[in-house]
């Protein structure tokens, strides 16, 4: 059985995987910042200059 904090936590990760895509990530780099910003809406303007920073490619 689902929870209301179940769907919202979903919700959130899908809406982090189309942010990340809308910004040119690829899927590994899409996973990478889903966890490192998992609290987030949406991902930070910076995230390219993170990935670089964290050599994710």
């Amino acid at each position: 059985m689902s929870t209301d904090h179940d769907h919202h936590r979903f919700a959130t990760h899908s809406c982090h995987f189309m942010d990340a895509y809308h910004k040119g990530l690829n899927g590994k780099q899409a996973a990478w910042a889903a966890k490192k910003f998992r609290g987030h809406q949406v991902l930070p303007m910076t995230i390219m200059q993170d990935l670089n920073k964290a050599m994710v490619n």
